[in-house]
């Protein structure tokens, strides 16, 4: 899997998560304290969280870390 295919994945995985759990940006934001541009920049691909970033949303969302790094098991 190349770079970009990783970044697509975690990029789509994250805003089918936040949808499913019908909340903006703004209140993912709230809950881990960032700003709503950072969670924007994380759904653009613009960046990507840090691995313990990408810990705790999976903690949140309740999904596994293959699954959003889109690896289907």
């Amino acid at each position: 899997m190349t770079d970009i295919e990783i970044r697509t994945n975690i990029m789509n995985v994250l805003i089918e998560c936040r949808k499913e759990r019908a909340i903006t940006q703004e209140q993912l934001a709230d809950v881990f304290g960032v700003k709503p541009t950072t969670v924007a920049s994380w759904e653009q691909g613009k960046s990507l969280p840090s691995p313990q970033m990408l810990y705790r949303l999976a903690t949140y969302y309740k999904k596994t870390m293959n699954y959003i790094y889109g690896i289907k098991e």
